[in-house]
């Protein structure tokens, strides 16, 4: 666990006055302890003279102990760079036998216990402890992403423990694995196409793509699901030169979507692609992956994997998965396909847990703080609308905009937030908040 100490402090101490915002990035399978340190003076000051920021390592995840482990650095290197929509009959078998290999090394590594409890269901369970630790009456939380999860969970669980609760960048619990995968492919997609609106408008992204952002994306996308590959002069410690192929650049041009501040970076990574230099993809690919500048890398797909198992075991054949991205690519040609193939990472998986929804009742919950952005491309608006409305009384508050969750992206945000989170008193019903510009 981190904390940060409020503004004034002169070092940070393992006993902290003052109430505690405990804070979650997401993921699932995110680090806390990594997050919370680059990010914290992204916070207004208000709120840190307020309140002692802390976050945590959820279980299996980055210093938590024991970690879900999987493959070793380079072994995952080609477990990311593999080919995400296997299309001939040899593709195929590499498709199939890369996530064997990978779920095959998680059983190996991983103790089968941990394995067998890393639902969300366990992690809201922690997070009380995490309460109790700090002797907090009542939780104060904050969470982004898959954070809005856990603190859906832990209010089903602990109403009557939830002082304040804020949720940016809804997850619609209601929605089955395909309707969640295929919202998601939808929500990417318009994101994608606001970059290419966008395009002709920044006189960088024009001059690094005259004929225009769609033209280019195009080009490139058909020329890598095709088998070409591209050169990547990284440091040495990650690789030095290599290949990177679909896999690895497709990551690297979904990247940039989660915000609008790095668009510049897309367009850079799409006119470098298009002339055989895959460096800047391979290394958006790499950091959104946890690869380390020494060569490390974060857990982050190992315990993705580990959460998302626990919580939603399924199981697809090929044939159906491919039924699947014939009909998505209709709906969202450019990630459809992407995300049907996705599901079957839990097909294989060498534990099969069956977690139990624990609900408190006869508890009122106070208002909860629902954030949705217009143009989120991982966490669709319309999930923010259905998560205010599964929770009673609680309030939705509107960013208007791309780019993944609202806090940071939006002055107004902050304080109608930082401002609940202080008084109890949650925004007025239906209000709407600009993005910040640029």
């Amino acid at each position: 666990m981190l904390a940060v100490p409020r503004l004034g402090s002169q070092h940070q101490s393992t006993t902290l006055s003052g109430p505690d915002l405990l804070l979650n990035p997401g993921g699932p399978g995110e680090s806390g302890l990594q997050w919370l340190p680059q990010v914290v003076s992204s916070f207004p000051a208000a709120l840190r003279q307020r309140f002692n920021l802390v976050t945590w390592d959820p279980r299996g995840v980055g210093a938590s102990t024991p970690a879900v482990d999987c493959l070793s650095p380079s072994a995952l290197r080609v477990y990311i760079d593999s080919d995400p929509v296997p299309r001939t009959a040899a593709q195929v078998t590499a498709f199939q036998s890369v996530v064997a290999a990978f779920d095959r090394a998680c059983a190996r590594h991983t103790p089968s216990l941990l394995l067998g409890n890393m639902s969300t269901e366990a992690t809201a369970f922690d997070l009380d402890r995490l309460r109790q630790a700090l002797g907090q009456a009542k939780l104060d939380y904050l969470g982004f992403s898959y954070g809005t999860y856990i603190g859906y969970v832990y209010a089903l669980a602990f109403p009557g423990h939830v002082r304040a609760m804020v949720l940016d960048g809804a997850v619609d619990p209601s929605l089955g694995v395909e309707q969640s995968a295929l919202s998601q492919a939808r929500s990417l997609e318009v994101d994608l196409h606001d970059f290419f609106r966008w395009c002709p408008t920044s006189s960088t992204c024009h001059s690094l793509l005259p004929h225009g952002a769609a033209r280019a994306f195009a080009t490139l996308t058909a020329r890598l699901e095709h088998g070409a590959s591209l050169t990547a002069n990284l440091i040495p410690s990650v690789g030095g030169m290599q290949r990177i192929h679909y896999g690895d650049a497709l990551t690297g041009l979904v990247a940039p979507l989660y915000s609008r501040l790095e668009w510049r970076y897309l367009a850079q990574a799409i006119e470098e692609g298009l002339r055989g230099d895959g460096t800047l993809l391979a290394e958006l690919a790499f950091q959104y992956n946890g690869v380390n500048a020494n060569g490390t890398i974060e857990n982050v797909d190992a315990a993705n994997a580990a959460t998302i198992c626990a919580d939603h075991p399924t199981s697809y054949s090929i044939s159906q998965l491919r039924s699947l991205a014939q009909a998505w690519a209709r709906r969202a040609p450019d990630f459809g396909p992407v995300e049907a193939y996705g599901l079957y990472g839990c097909t294989l998986w060498p534990v099969h847990s069956a977690p139990r929804l624990v609900v408190a009742h006869g508890v009122r919950l106070p208002p909860v703080v629902v954030v949705g952005s217009t143009h989120d491309p991982v966490t669709p608006y319309q999930w923010a609308v259905a998560l205010a409305r599964l929770l009673p009384h609680s309030v939705l508050l509107t960013r208007v905009g791309e780019g993944h969750t609202g806090y940071f992206f939006s002055s107004c945000v902050q304080r109608q937030v930082d401002s609940y989170l202080t008084t109890l008193k949650p925004p007025a019903a239906h209000t709407v908040c600009p993005s910040n510009a640029g």
